[in-house]
């Protein structure tokens, strides 16, 4: 590979070479309204943070000799009250000004952020998501951003406060004796130092952690949006596993990162009390040098103490600002990312006329993420100007590549693509994917109504157009794709919800709407990649006719494994490994007898007894066709279960409700407030009980030294009084002592309860994560078909919620538990030394308490509705970045856009009032200290100028009793972490608490040896209609017996019931009325568990996960397997030379969702995977419909080999894959019509011998 090539890789994986410096802070995305208040906010805050040191520090003047004067102290008493009042009005407004403002810019800028993210993710090329899953996508647009919104709304205020304080501390320490001063001044080194360690570090493991959940929350996502094959597997913890092994890797980097902080903040905490000893120590010699005076070394050192009381109030935040720091990193840096396909860039040229030859040119392609495998070997191919080529051969051949080429989501390595004379690399991307319409083999809706979905197709047009005129081009669109009858049959039609993916309707149905969605477009070129794979026979016969229509004037490529599909293409071409071997016309390829004519002869079903052409237009073939467009709406369960209605509300029951009340009922527990979230936390926290208790007492220890330095304070001014200079420097020397020890013990105590905390949250977070995920996929597959649970909400749930209790976790806890004994500390110590002031202190108490606590209730509100606003966009993100080839290919950017911004906008003026009004509050709780403080000013200079109370008491109340008041306040700066904390602790309990309708973890029913069964199934009087529509019947007194190894056939057209029998049959849901047996036992009466591992499922949608093709092999198995039977399995399933074929055989990551494989491939590891099962019961729905010819022949023929000892039930479209299974059962509107073996049904000319004929037809065998 050349360098040219190498660099086109590059360019494809990391992006374009960046062109602008990235932005290095979320501040630059506010707008300069967002600045100016931002500015103001930080003026507000500084001010605040400045007024306390300027008041407070010479307020004790008046002590200086312990010479008191009743008159004149009792003046400078009611000044300096007088002042505090001051104080506390401008600190009220001060500290509502910084909060509202920071609040709001807060939400505007992280509002700007999401959308800003979102809009870089999905401009970017292909091999982007390659690597990236929708989990991860979700982590960063909830909690990541949400990190970094409480850093700016509560972290920057508190620390911008406490900066101003401090500055404003140390320059009146300064102008009162610089010598002292800048002795101390070394405490501020220290603090910096171990400041910016501090940060620096847990920084980058923050980053390392962050990254690892990432790539679990992709595990989740995937788990999630397959529960239909996840519970049909039973694999739901071996996916919890997996997934726990992702998260245990980010406990280490979380665990070191905790450390670090906790060394920090046990410095922060430390150091000042340092300073306190060190500054008497040098003052009191200053003094005796008669270079000081009492007053200037009070002043100087009460300066400092509130300087090294404010860095402290900073250190609590360090966590949150690592976090935010980190989170913004990533996030930053996907901004940054330059794509090199970007479909927002207005650059590229834009043609008058796209409907021009379409030539590919020596085109070589290699991916970006397999560089050792080439897909396309110097390719040449002309697709003429409104002509018809067809693409057809073996999966992995190449032919989805081209169209990939086409719509530019890769590049070539090599050659160029050419449209007319232009290389399309040089076309305005936006301008030449909406010249094209794609329809994909894996049909992909979006959770909004019918209308919505068709009406995609418009991107750019619907400004020009009325509402009645959208409306009549999307009917329009629905009749051409055989699509209006089905939807006019719906009770919502049009407007009706299609569910997350679709999943309210059947496969075939999903795929008509994509195709009206695709015609609407009315592109120059049409793409079809196996876009009738999903239809039965009449509806493909129809949409074919529809398309044929389509076609006429456009460029159009079609990709079929069903060959009826592209005899009529002008020129069809025959590719493998990934080269041109035969093309031409139909006729001319049928003439020449090669590898078309052998691919289309395993195509043919057999004639035996069939009606003539002439005869097969029979009377009673029209009436089937009313009939089935009459039953169009029938609903199912699994990826391609047949719905239409939107599942039932249903919430869970107790094990002892009727079936009937199974279905729509639940248990729900409501749990709000702080002791329900505390019980939550403390039982997930249950393994760590004894740490925790040791970390609790810690933290009361580290409280009890607030009131203890209150002491050793106090005797420090009253020795600055002593006469003799002996006495004064011993008394200094031995309380100056007194600090050190207090500082060395101090930073023993945060350094160990900060550790011990660290690891407690961190297994809390990593606990509740396994939990939450465990019990998300153990709710019955109806649950995830409601709206509020899809899988983005419920990534995000799992993604936001354990990571919100950190707001209710170790550190928080401990420094709540810290303030609470400073506050009680500082009380009963104050009691003891003197009563009297400290009864009038302590009533003031509640106040503060009270205020903060009104605060965490509308914060706890506001928070609940901030959290419906963030789950239902990051729903709506990963939907889209899921879905982003569809998004891509129908330039629906800019519609995301604009749609992500309604959702995220929704709430935005009600959460003003709510900051408003939770900002008035924490003022209130802020500004009160200094009213405390104002009244224990005048009531203890009162009791001092009566000689009641001396020096000593005096300022052990006060300092006490003030630092208890203020700690009181700071308690609920924690209350937007705490409010968050109930919120998530609230819905993860609820779900925690959520009994499934069909519970996998019940062992009350009989346990099922799959070994021991012969596998005889009974449908007996079986029907099913859902809850929400009861009068509409799915299936309707459906009888059929299957016996012990006997493959049955179930066919008929979608909508009329097939896969609705399938989810039956694997219990997704029980029936309305009857009983499904399984050798002769109520299905129902059998453990959930036990029973499904006696069924191996196919679908028609295979489903891989993150992870190697061993690992995606072994899923699905729950015995020890070998390596010779994973090689047996995977050769009777004709992958095994796919697989070895790769550079890392069974080792080969297959990345999100197996996107590293074709379709067919995909479906034939499925295949495999459900042979390693080796179970007695065989489901195939749709299997080999992703196949192409020859590879179905060869994996049909494993089937029917596997079928032998095996009892089958296939659900089949193409009926040349059921032609000799024992019994075949053509169903109407949940009914049997006909039952047979393919002979007897040929022989009675009725409906299936009219689907065989109608099917030979159009492969050309009249």
């Amino acid at each position: 590979m050349d360098e040219k090539q190498i660099q086109v890789l590059d360019h494809q994986l990391n992006g374009l070479p960046k062109s602008a410096p990235r932005a290095r802070t979320v501040f630059r995305f506010a707008t300069p309204l967002d600045l100016a208040i931002i500015a103001l906010s930080c003026f507000a805050a500084i001010v605040a943070g400045g007024l306390n040191p300027l008041l407070t520090a010479r307020s004790f003047d008046q002590f200086q000799n312990g010479k008191i004067s009743g008159s004149t102290l009792k003046e400078d008493i009611s000044r300096f009250t007088l002042y505090y009042v001051y104080l506390a009005i401008g600190l009220f407004v001060s500290v509502y000004v910084t909060t509202v403002g920071f609040y709001y810019t807060g939400e505007r800028i992280t509002r700007t952020l999401r959308r800003t993210y979102l809009r870089a993710i999905i401009a970017q090329n292909m091999a982007f998501f390659d690597t990236l899953g929708a989990g991860e996508l979700t982590t960063r647009i909830t909690s990541d951003i949400t990190q970094i919104q409480e850093a700016i709304t509560g972290n920057l205020s508190v620390s911008l406060t406490a900066a101003a304080t401090f500055i404003s501390a140390y320059v009146i320490a300064f102008v009162e004796y610089w010598k002292l001063a800048l002795i101390l001044t070394s405490t501020v080194i220290v603090l910096t130092v171990t400041g910016t360690v501090g940060v620096a570090l847990p920084v980058k493991w923050t980053k390392q952690s962050q990254a690892l959940e990432s790539t679990g929350a992709t595990v989740a996502e995937e788990a999630i949006s397959s529960i239909g094959h996840v519970t049909a597997f039973g694999i739901q913890e071996k996916l919890v596993e997996r997934y726990d092994d992702h998260l245990k890797p980010a406990e280490r980097p979380g665990l070191k990162a905790g450390a670090v902080t906790a060394l920090m903040i046990g410095m922060v905490n430390a150091v000042p009390y340092l300073s306190y000893g060190l500054s008497f120590w040098e003052g009191s010699r200053l003094l005796v040098r008669g270079e000081l005076s009492i007053s200037g070394v009070t002043t100087s050192t009460l300066a400092i103490v509130i300087g090294a009381w404010a860095v402290g109030r900073v250190a609590p935040n360090a966590k949150s600002f690592i976090s935010s720091i980190a989170s913004a990193a990533a996030i930053l840096e996907a901004i940054a990312r330059e794509s090199p396909q970007d479909p927002f860039s207005t650059g590229g040229d834009s043609l008058e006329n796209a409907c021009l030859d379409i030539e590919f040119r020596d085109v070589q392609l290699v991916y970006p993420s397999r560089r050792e495998v080439t897909v396309l070997h110097q390719l040449n191919l002309v697709v003429p100007a409104s002509k018809t080529t067809a693409l057809v051969g073996a999966s992995g051949c190449g032919k989805s590549s081209i169209i990939g080429l086409l719509e530019r989501f890769y590049s070539p390595t090599g050659g160029e693509i050419l449209l007319g004379n232009h290389n399309i690399q040089s076309l305005n991307l936006n301008w030449l994917r909406s010249q094209i319409s794609l329809v994909g083999q894996e049909p992909t809706l979006f959770n909004t109504t019918i209308f919505e979905n068709i009406a995609y197709g418009l991107p750019g047009q619907e400004a020009s157009l009325t509402a009645q005129e959208i409306q009549d081009l999307v009917e329009e669109a629905a009749r051409k794709a055989n699509a209006h009858d089905f939807i006019s049959g719906l009770p919502q039609a049009y407007q009706t919800v299609v569910g997350e993916k679709g999943t309210q309707l059947s496969g075939g149905q999903r795929q008509r709407i994509c195709i009206a969605r695709a015609i609407i477009k009315n592109p120059q070129i049409l793409l079809l990649d196996e876009a009738t794979s999903a239809l039965d026979v009449q509806a493909e016969r129809s949409v074919q006719k529809a398309l044929a229509v389509a076609s006429q004037g456009r460029t159009t490529i079609v990709i079929a494994h069903r060959l009826s599909t592209v005899r009529d293409a002008d020129n069809i071409v025959v590719m493998a490994d990934g080269r041109i071997v035969e093309q031409g016309t139909h006729d001319h390829l049928m003439a020449c007898n090669g590898r078309y004519a052998e691919l289309v002869r395993k195509q043919q079903v057999s004639g035996e007894s069939a009606p003539t052409a002439e005869s097969g237009e029979m009377k009673s073939q029209g009436t089937y066709t009313e009939k089935l467009l009459d039953s169009e709406s029938d609903l199912g369960y699994s990826p391609e279960a047949e719905k239409g209605t939107p599942y039932p509300k249903t919430q869970g029951v107790p094990s002892s409700a009727s079936t009937e009340s199974t279905q729509s009922k639940g248990v729900t527990s409501s749990w709000n407030g702080l002791s329900n979230a505390m019980g939550l936390i403390g039982k997930l926290s249950r393994p760590e009980t004894i740490l925790t208790l040791v970390g609790t007492v810690l933290a009361i220890v580290a409280g009890l030294s607030v009131p203890a330095q209150s002491i050793i304070f106090a005797k420090l001014i009253d020795a600055l009084s002593l006469t003799t200079a002996r006495h004064l420097r011993d008394s200094v020397d031995f309380w100056s002592l007194m600090y050190l020890a207090l500082g060395l013990g101090i930073f023993v105590v945060w350094l160990a309860h900060g550790i011990i905390f660290a690891y407690t949250t961190e297994k809390l977070v990593h606990r509740a994560r396994k939990q939450c995920f465990r019990h998300i996929l153990r709710q019955e597959v109806g649950f995830f078909h409601l709206e509020e649970n899809s899988t983005g909400a419920l990534t995000s749930l799992l993604s936001s919620a354990p990571t919100d209790l950190k707001g209710l976790s170790g550190p928080v806890l401990g420094a709540i538990l810290t303030f609470l004994a400073t506050i009680v500390g500082g009380i009963v110590l104050s009691l003891v030394i003197g009563w009297k002031l400290a009864l009038v202190c302590t009533a003031t108490i509640p106040l503060v308490a009270g205020f903060g606590w009104v605060r965490l209730a509308m914060l706890s509100l506001f928070a609940d509705k901030m959290k419906k606003t963030h789950q239902d966009s990051a729903a709506y993100a990963s939907e889209a970045v899921s879905a982003i080839r569809t998004v891509a290919s129908l330039t629906m950017e800019t519609r995301i856009l604009q749609h992500y911004d309604t959702i995220i906008y929704s709430k935005s003026r009600e959460s003003i009032h709510s900051i408003f009004q939770a900002s008035a509050f924490y003022a209130l709780s802020q500004s009160i200290t200094f009213l405390c403080a104002a009244l224990a000013f005048w009531y203890g200079g009162t009791l001092l100028s009566k000689h009641e109370y001396t020096v000593v008491q005096f300022f052990i109340c006060f300092s006490a009793l003030i630092s208890g008041a203020q700690t009181a306040g700071v308690i609920f700066s924690y209350a937007p972490g705490m409010s968050k904390a109930m919120g998530a602790a609230r819905d993860l309990r609820t779900l925690f608490n959520r009994r499934p309708t069909i519970d996998t973890w019940d062992t009350s029913g009989k346990p099922f040896d799959k070994k021991a069964s012969s596998g005889r199934i009974e449908f007996r009087n079986v029907s099913f209609s859902y809850p929400s529509r009861p009068e509409r019947v799915v299936v309707n007194n459906f009888n059929l017996t299957v016996q012990p190894g006997q493959f049955v056939a179930l066919v008929g057209a979608s909508g009329c019931g097939k896969s609705t029998l399938i989810g039956l049959l694997e219990r997704f849901s029980d029936p309305t009325s009857g009983q499904i047996l399984l050798d002769d036992q109520d299905i129902s009466t059998l453990d959930v568990a036990s029973y499904r591992s006696a069924i191996s499922l196919v679908g028609q949608e295979p489903t891989l996960f993150s992870g190697s093709i061993r690992e995606n092999l072994l899923l699905g198995t729950m015995d020890d397997v070998s390596d010779d039977e994973i090689v047996q399995a995977c050769v009777k399933a004709h992958i095994y030379e796919v697989v070895m074929s790769l550079p890392n055989g069974f080792a080969t990551d297959l990345g999100s969702k197996g996107i590293m494989l074709s379709g067919g491939q995909k479906q034939r590891l499925a295949i495999a995977r459900a042979l390693l099962r080796n179970t007695k019961i065989l489901l195939l729905d749709e299997a080999t419909a992703a196949l192409d010819s020859r590879s179905e022949a060869m994996v049909q023929e494993a089937l029917n080999k596997a079928s032998e000892k095996r009892t089958t039930i296939a659900v089949a479209h193409r009926l040349s894959t059921i032609q000799h299974a024992d019994v075949i059962c053509v169903l109407e509107a949940g009914r049997v019509v006909e039952v047979g073996n393919h002979r007897e049904l040929m022989r009675k000319e009725g409906v299936y011998a009219g689907m065989v004929e109608m099917q030979n037809r159009g492969m050309g065998f009249e």
